[in-house]
């Protein structure tokens, strides 16, 4: 669907009492050889302060981590560039959340489908506008405690994972 119309989220929650997803990150940055910076705090816009640690490697991959109680994990959103060759692996490997619940094979299919899905509107989209500045979104995929959306805006991908399965 086209920005203009994308799903409302409702504020994340945690993903799984307990679940800090350290393990996890630690993993997805060696693997990926991502720096992870210091968590840092972060006033929302309803005045709550929520804790994220955020991550990159110079060559476009990024990733952020959001812990609404500054020791669950509630939210994830990993991010490339449609251009580099390895970006949509990323994108799988961040579908790895280690948070018990989640279906593993569906999210990875899932993801193969959105991106499909994106890509197509956004092309017709920029046919149609001439603006290559177009913003679309995936249909919304619930597994276990999460939900994932795939944004597609320019040039980068972005896939949010939400704890509390906000739709």
């Amino acid at each position: 669907m086209t920005g203009d119309k994308r799903p409302s989220l409702g504020a994340a929650d945690t993903m799984a009492t307990g679940y800090t997803g350290k393990d996890f990150l630690t993993g997805l940055s060696k693997d990926w050889k991502l720096k992870l910076d210091k968590p840092v705090e972060q006033e929302m816009p309803d005045g709550k302060k929520r804790t994220y640690v955020h991550g990159r490697v110079g060559n476009g991959l990024t990733v952020s981590a959001g812990y609404a109680d500054r020791q669950n994990m509630s939210s994830l959103l990993c991010g490339t560039s449609t251009d580099r060759s390895d970006g949509f692996d990323f994108l799988v490997s961040c579908t790895g959340l280690d948070v018990a619940g989640i279906d593993h094979d569906k999210a990875s299919s899932w993801l193969e489908q959105a991106k499909k899905e994106t890509d197509s509107l956004y092309e017709k989209k920029v046919a149609e506008t001439g603006n290559k500045k177009e913003y679309v979104v995936s249909g919304v995929f619930t597994s276990g405690p999460v939900t994932m959306v795939l944004h597609r805006a320019y040039e980068k991908y972005s896939l949010r994972i939400l704890g509390g399965a906000v739709a």
